[in-house]
């Protein structure tokens, strides 16, 4: 499966009479391979990927001192599929042109504020030598993948890529081939250099989809978009139920629970990615607060708490106390180190429930918050909340990540819920600043994790203070609050096991989707 574009380059010279002057370089012409039909079509289908190019330089005439680009695309080419990506170059090179053709690749994936060109140079005249030397005009920051000089008859590897055409985005590549002026080159004259490049896939396998498509995840997967299920966009492009109200209800742990959508690229904790649904709990297990532990204790410096997950109480409680051994005992309440009874007894979770749950890295990344100039927070988009979470913006050094059951509802998952109304459409109220949404009603309304007059915890701290983190409040704002408050809602969110399957059920709160091990 490989595609090939040849660059073939005479040289031929040029000579000047009576005036006395050298020439540094020679009049170069491009040469097709005689196949006219290919000349602007090298669209070539790779397995999953999609390769798209040219076959020859047009209307191109190379001069030593002269920058050459081909520009060329790679992209999905069906909906599942995981591997590796080579783009290979090999170059044929007579000797006289020693270490004169230079060769940089450049890929971006938003080639209009990233792009590569050429700054056509004049030429000059110098100890009656004329000289050109031509530069780049490198917009933005396209990614440098390589740089070296082409050589004769062996194989460059240029770049080798993993990709998961999930999560592909169209990437566009820049070939820059620099003819470097070394002054008089006449022992090039009539000698000739070509390179062809070659891109292939390497140790293709089916996505994880592919190979089970009988999971849960997967299943809903298949179903694609509909009026209530949208992909994000993100990086991962995850499958997310939206709306006021979408049959999204699944039956888990003898009670009701809502699928947030399917996630992409999950780790489970082992460098392994898998493909899981996320879930939360319908209802409230009880109003507690995030940590409260005294200044001194654990990773807290602060007489309200620790906004650090890995050792807050409420995390404890979910992931090791009260709710996951089904029991009663204390859980953190309002105040320094104070506690209220709570009794999970009889809402805890299962024996079955915890067997359909392994671990999952929980991303901790925060943003700024309002004791901070900044306010980032006040201003980010659900894309930034989402690119923020997975960030390493925490306060003072504390983890950016942490292994576990049994978490907490993203910003992100809330604002990418919405579906948005009448008055304000779904891409508006992504446009606009969680923090706004109070100003527009048909965000929050439309939008099933908004509960009215309930406050809810989110995973996500406010990494410019030690002791507070994000909450949705009742008018539909994504804002701060400190960890030991009170009057604010527990919705535990999970990762079911990448292998649960649906076996029945339509989704609705009547009907509820019914999991299998």
């Amino acid at each position: 499966m490989n595609k090939k574009i040849t660059i073939l380059i005479i040289l031929i010279c040029t000579l000047v009479v009576g005036i006395g002057v050298s020439l540094a370089y020679f009049a170069v012409n491009n040469q097709n391979d005689g196949n006219e039909t290919n000349l602007n079509i090298t669209t070539e289908q790779l397995g999953s990927i999609l390769w798209t190019g040219m076959k020859v330089f047009t209307s191109y005439d190379l001069l030593p001192g002269q920058i050459g680009i081909q520009e060329f695309t790679i992209e999905k080419n069906s909906d599942n599929g995981i591997g590796i990506y080579e783009i290979d170059l090999a170059g044929v090179l007579p000797e006289e042109f020693g270490t004169d053709i230079e060769i940089s690749l450049y890929k971006t994936t938003d080639p209009i504020s990233n792009n590569v060109a050429v700054d056509v140079a004049d030429p000059t005249l110098e100890n009656e030598t004329i000289y050109q030397e031509d530069s780049l005009n490198i917009t933005g920051a396209p990614e440098l993948v390589y740089q070296g000089t082409l050589t004769n008859n062996s194989q460059i590897i240029l770049e080798q890529a993993d990709f998961d055409v999930t999560t592909l985005e169209k990437t566009t590549y820049y070939l820059v081939y620099h003819y470097k002026n070394n002054g008089n080159q006449d022992n090039q004259q009539g000698k000739s250099f070509s390179g062809t490049i070659s891109v292939r896939i390497i140790n293709e396998k089916p996505s994880y989809c592919e190979s089970h498509p009988e999971t849960g995840a997967c299943s809903i997967l298949a179903i694609g978009e509909t009026e209530e299920l949208k992909f994000d966009e993100t990086s991962d492009n995850n499958l997310r139920y939206i709306g006021a109200n979408p049959n999204n209800y699944v039956s888990f742990n003898n009670e009701l629970w809502r699928i947030i959508g399917v996630m992409n690229n999950i780790d489970d904790g082992t460098g392994n990615k898998e493909t899981r649904l996320k879930i939360v709990r319908a209802e409230s297990i009880g109003e507690y607060s995030w940590d409260n532990k005294v200044n001194g204790a654990g990773s807290s410096t602060s007489e309200y708490g620790s906004n650090d997950w890995s050792d807050s109480a409420l995390q404890i409680v979910l992931n090791t106390g009260a709710y996951w051994n089904r029991t009663s005992g204390e859980c953190p309440n309002i105040g320094e180190n104070s506690t209220v009874s709570c009794d999970f007894s009889s809402n805890g979770l299962t024996e079955e429930a915890k067997s359909m749950i392994s671990n999952a890295v929980w991303n901790l990344g925060g943003l700024s918050g309002s004791s901070n100039a900044l306010n980032f927070h006040q201003t980010a988009t659900v894309d930034e909340w989402y690119i923020s979470e997975r960030g390493i913006d925490v306060y003072r050094g504390r983890p950016v990540t942490w292994s576990g059951s049994i978490g907490l509802i993203y910003p992100s998952d809330y604002g990418y819920a919405t579906s948005g109304g009448s008055n304000t459409d779904k891409n508006t109220c992504l446009s606009n600043a969680l923090y706004t949404w109070n100003s527009y009603n048909d965000c929050y309304n439309n939008n099933w994790i908004y509960k009215n007059g309930t406050y809810q915890w989110t995973l996500t701290s406010m990494s410019v203070s030690p002791d507070s983190v994000f909450g949705i409040y009742s008018s539909g704002i994504i804002n701060g609050y400190l960890t030991n408050s009170g009057g604010t809602s527990i919705f535990p969110s999970i990762y079911l096991n990448a292998n649960i399957t649906i076996s029945n059920g339509t989704g609705s709160s009547f009907d509820p989707f019914i999991l299998s091990l």
